[in-house]
């Protein structure tokens, strides 16, 4: 008995644990300037990540090299992810992050870019496949 307790008891702490990893969209809010920046094997910066970007609360993600607000979806349901990490095998292993400038467009699984994103306090890494992270901090 006292073992079949501390099994469930160890697979709640789990889930929940896990559940708790998953990126939260409210994290990521407000402005965020570029430390280091991602580039290519030749060295070229990568086009989707900017000098800095900010995450507005009605799902928009805003940079000066974009040409527009994108939308964003962290946390895409699990066939979302899977077809963005088939496009992108390299993101395997960090949070998703998908992005897209048509806003028409409600099918996040036709999102053109993904990103990898990684969130540790004021630290963001976001990671476009071909390009090395990009790291972020957070502005005050």
């Amino acid at each position: 008995m006292k073992c079949s307790i501390f099994f469930s008891a160890t697979a709640i702490a789990l889930s929940l644990a896990t559940s708790a990893l998953a990126l939260d969209s409210a994290a990521l809010l407000g402005r965020w300037q570029l430390v280091e920046p991602a580039r290519d094997e030749a060295g070229k910066p990568c086009p989707f990540v900017g000098q800095q970007i900010e995450f507005t609360a009605d799902g928009k993600m805003i940079s000066a090299n974009m040409p527009f607000p994108f939308r964003y979806k962290v946390n895409p349901d699990k066939g979302e992810a899977a077809t963005a990490l088939t496009r992108n095998p390299d993101l395997q292993g960090m949070e998703i992050m998908l992005a897209n400038p048509n806003p028409s467009q409600s099918d996040w699984s036709k999102a053109p870019i993904a990103y990898g994103i990684e969130l540790k306090g004021s630290r963001l890494t976001m990671k476009v496949s071909g390009y090395t992270p990009a790291q972020y901090k957070r502005q005050k």
